[in-house]
């Protein structure tokens, strides 16, 4: 593996449209059938894709990409569940936030693979 993290487009070839996913988390967090790990990961990866293309000054969209991305690195550290070669203290990943979560999101979609 690399020590960089894939670019937004490898990253999320296979991810569900924006809207399906947002509808698909919700429903599994009310019924209770999503681990915390995979809720802060996806959570994250979609409000990166939410993000992607606003402006760096708009506060709001960068809090909440900022506040989902802390989450997602907070619980990784504490559980030592990065699975991808650029760990949560890593000079790449403090450098670039969403990187670790393209990486994490990459990983974790190959082995989740849906139609």
């Amino acid at each position: 593996m690399t020590d960089h993290p894939p670019p937004f487009d490898a990253a999320y070839i296979n991810a569900p449209h924006v809207q399906k996913e947002t509808e698909e988390l919700m429903r599994l967090r009310r019924a209770g059938r999503i681990s915390d790990r995979d809720w802060l990961l996806r959570h994250a990866a979609l409000t990166d894709r939410q993000t992607l293309g606003t402006d760096p000054a708009d506060g709001k969209a960068q809090t909440a990409l900022r506040t989902s991305v802390d989450k997602l690195i907070a619980f990784d550290t504490a559980n030592g569940t990065t699975a991808g070669p650029l760990a949560t203290d890593h000079p790449a990943r403090a450098a670039d936030p969403r990187g670790y979560v393209r990486q994490e999101y990459a990983i974790w979609a190959t082995g989740n693979l849906r139609p």
